[in-house]
């Protein structure tokens, strides 16, 4: 990741896909800290957008989103009790080079088609990779770019993704809100 610099990720995310407006003040600010270790960009990005969805495809999880849904604590829990006991051999074997395992992964992002986006916890929180892993472990994508350069990059088609579908992303990609926060 050196050389990018993740202010300018969400300055160019936010002028690709400009944050609601209606956003109201107590939404933008960070949530409290917890046990579990976010990174200061994706904090960023929940603070310019809230937590919702990206072309009705993407959505992004926040530390204590009101909607159990997209928080990021309960949903990593959830997932790493899912990869806990599964036979990924490619994906541990893959992990293994990080000196992680799936049981490790962070959830920050799922899909309409149940694909999950989870940081590889290792080295700085900052650059932490994010794997992106199909609905049912069929397949991977790793990426050492941060939450934020993701989306970014997802949305410019710079970043594709083999299993993601064809008419994703959008040519005027637009962010919503979680109706349930």
């Amino acid at each position: 990741m050196a050389g990018v610099n993740p202010a300018d990720e969400l300055r160019n995310l936010t002028a690709l896909c400009p944050p609601p407006q209606n956003l109201g003040a107590s939404r933008r600010e960070r949530p409290e800290r917890t046990a579990l270790n976010i990174p200061g960009n994706h904090e960023d990005l929940i603070a310019a957008y809230g937590t919702g969805c990206f072309d009705e495809f993407l959505w992004i999880f926040a530390n204590g989103a009101e909607n159990a849904n997209l928080d990021i604590g309960k949903s990593t829990h959830t997932m790493q009790s899912i990869l806990r006991g599964k036979d990924v051999p490619a994906l541990r074997e893959a992990l293994g080079n990080y000196r992680t395992s799936p049981e490790e992964l962070i959830q920050w992002g799922v899909t309409d088609n149940g694909d999950s986006l989870l940081w590889i916890p290792v080295g700085d929180a900052e650059s932490w990779p994010t794997v992106v892993i199909q609905a049912g472990q069929l397949d991977f994508v790793i990426s050492g770019k941060t939450s934020t350069g993701v989306v970014l990059g997802l949305l410019t088609r710079s970043l594709g993704i083999r299993f993601f579908p064809d008419d994703f992303p959008s040519d005027h990609p637009e962010f919503s809100t979680d109706p349930y926060a």
